[in-house]
């Protein structure tokens, strides 16, 4: 089958968005597919080949980039326009091309460019990874799909609410691909490649800083977790007038080292000054930024324990959206992972493979952190059956098994 994926940004790209499309779209091509990614050609930053950058290992698929108008690049355009008219000027590309370049499916994350892929009459996979306002055109166009791929229960729940068909509705969320982590270095190697302490404890981060601009995805919960196990700026102190001074006490004589990987680079500053209001000096934390996804397996192997924060916020991205991406490769490298218990996480990730804490609570998290390096979850037989279900291949089979829906 020929599936062309319609991206509704650049690509490559450095931002988390481009891991996961490059991940689905090699997934399609090792179960046979041949897939082209279509992008908005807008200027980006990276110069290496997609498949080198995401590391997938000869799983091509060809790339073409559409002449656009680039709003961001126009200075005379205000900032809260310049996505709508990249868009309009990238849909109307779209209706111009897909005319010309037949195709048996349509994939694509964007509801956005909807109206422009249902007129060619090709089937089209609708996947979402949030959902816009709820409008009666949004749930006719869902409707119009031949597939609807929610990331969580969650999404699906609210979108039946609106009106969209059950038929056409199935929940997937993200993916990992085993294989990337079967020849991993070993820690003291990986620890000399990022020149890491050898001697210390290391907890890892690995993911976007903020999503969707500016919502927090915990690393601040993370630096103040990593201040009370260090018993650094005062945490200490105030920590022991609670009830729980005994256990605080405890946690405090660990030593961790907080490596945080990550971007974009504009937050960095400002995470490494909050650090620094911690008490946590460079010692004690480093802020690497963004990575080559290719390079994610050899810095989870330095890790003794992986975490994945949240704050503790009233956020559809928290309550409904966010799917674990990061904590499937966590488990993938075998490392103990620690996580936020967040709704969508319920039900697709085994309490037995992962420490749970309640999100926004740093003591929590410092006790799971500690917990998760004194004794951690291990059960080999839960964990290669979560990787085997949520690899990229097996996500993707299942998707496409709805192809002949009618």
């Amino acid at each position: 089958m020929h599936i062309l994926f319609i991206s509704q940004a650049r690509f490559p790209t450095e931002k988390a968005h481009g891991h996961q499309i490059a991940q689905v779209c090699g997934a399609l091509v090792r179960l046979g597919h041949a897939v082209t990614v279509i992008a908005p050609g807008v200027r980006g930053t990276i110069q290496q080949d997609p498949c080198s950058y995401y590391g997938l290992r000869g799983q091509f698929f060809d790339i073409v980039s559409l002449p656009v108008f680039d709003g961001l690049r126009a200075w005379w355009v205000p900032g809260p326009l310049a996505f709508f008219f990249t868009m309009r000027s990238y849909a109307k590309a779209l209706t111009s091309f897909l005319p010309q370049h037949p195709a048996d499916l349509l994939y694509t994350r964007s509801s956005a460019l909807l109206p422009a892929l249902l007129k060619t009459g090709i089937p089209v996979v609708l996947e979402l990874h949030t959902l816009q306002r709820r409008t009666s055109a949004f749930v006719r166009n869902c409707n119009a799909c031949r597939r609807v791929v929610c990331l969580t229960h969650p999404m699906k729940d609210e979108l039946l609410s609106w009106g969209v068909d059950s038929a056409r509705v199935t929940v997937e969320g993200d993916g990992v691909n085993p294989k990337r982590f079967a020849q991993m270095p070993s820690s003291a190697d990986a620890r000399q490649e990022w020149r890491l302490p050898l001697d210390r404890k290391i907890a890892v981060y690995v993911g976007s800083l903020v999503t969707r601009g500016t919502i927090e995805k915990g690393v601040g919960e993370l630096l103040e977790a990593i201040a009370i196990l260090n018993g650094k700026g005062g945490e200490k102190k105030k920590r022991e007038e609670k009830e729980e001074k005994k256990e605080i006490k405890e946690i405090n004589e660990r030593s961790v080292f907080c490596w945080v990987i990550g971007g974009p680079r504009d937050q960095v500053d400002r995470y490494r000054t909050i650090a620094r209001q911690f008490g946590l000096s460079d010692e004690d934390v480093r802020f690497e930024g963004p990575v080559q996804n290719a390079r994610v397996v050899s810095a989870l192997a330095a890790a003794d324990v992986c975490v994945y924060p949240a704050p503790a916020l009233q956020h559809p991205f928290f309550l409904r959206d966010t799917s674990p991406l990061k904590i499937f490769e966590y488990l993938a490298a075998g490392k103990p992972t620690v996580s936020a218990d967040l709704p969508p996480l319920r039900g697709v990730i085994d309490p037995s493979l992962v420490h749970f804490c309640p999100p926004g609570d740093a003591s929590a998290l410092a006790s799971a952190i500690t917990e998760a390096l004194d004794h951690p979850k291990i059960n080999e037989e839960k964990r290669a059956a979560l990787l085997a279900h949520t690899s990229w291949d097996a996500r993707m089979e299942r998707i496409l098994q709805f192809f002949n829906l009618s």
